[in-house]
């Protein structure tokens, strides 16, 4: 049960992140926010290689489910038009050696700070009709996103890899 609760958890993360990169309104390009005085490297920050650091989950019955790099390891890639989530785990049949468990992936909306994904591949089922939707900030280097996927509430942190 706890197994199946934990995977269900990271199955969002996965679709959460879950979870960035299709900017069509915030695109360091953009005339439209240039034209509004738009800082461009303010626009492109979220963009790179993001590793989940903390993470809170609240599930619909109001379980809570607490992740970090400790046990989670999520990496969040966002360019400007696509976002892929990448979920690891250790093995413990193979030495505990880390290998990806989830996987997912498409293209994002950004506008003014409300993140919006629609997920095109991913590792798991039904995919295709879940709902993620987030505020997405960047404050001291770090990406914080909170929202939700489907009924559940996620704040995540992350600190960039690249």
């Amino acid at each position: 049960m706890k197994l199946k609760l934990i995977l269900t958890a990271l199955i969002g993360v996965v679709i959460s992140g879950g979870a960035f990169a299709q900017s069509a309104a915030k695109t360091p390009g953009d005339k439209k926010n240039a034209a509004k005085g738009a800082d461009k490297a303010a626009i492109a920050e979220h963009i790179g290689t993001w590793k989940l650091v903390s993470q809170k989950v609240i599930l619909a019955s109001g379980q809570i489910f607490m992740g970090d790099s400790t046990n989670t390891f999520q990496h969040k890639i966002l360019t400007p038009t696509s976002f892929v989530v990448v979920i690891e785990k250790k093995i413990p049949q193979l030495d505990n050696k880390k290998l990806a468990t989830s996987v997912a992936g498409g293209r994002y909306t950004l506008v003014d700070g409300n993140y919006e994904e629609l997920t095109h591949y991913a590792s798991f089922k039904d995919f295709e009709t879940m709902k993620v939707l987030y505020k997405l900030t960047i404050e001291d280097g770090k990406l914080h996103t909170v929202g939700t996927v489907g009924n559940a509430t996620y704040d995540e942190l992350y600190v960039r890899e690249n």
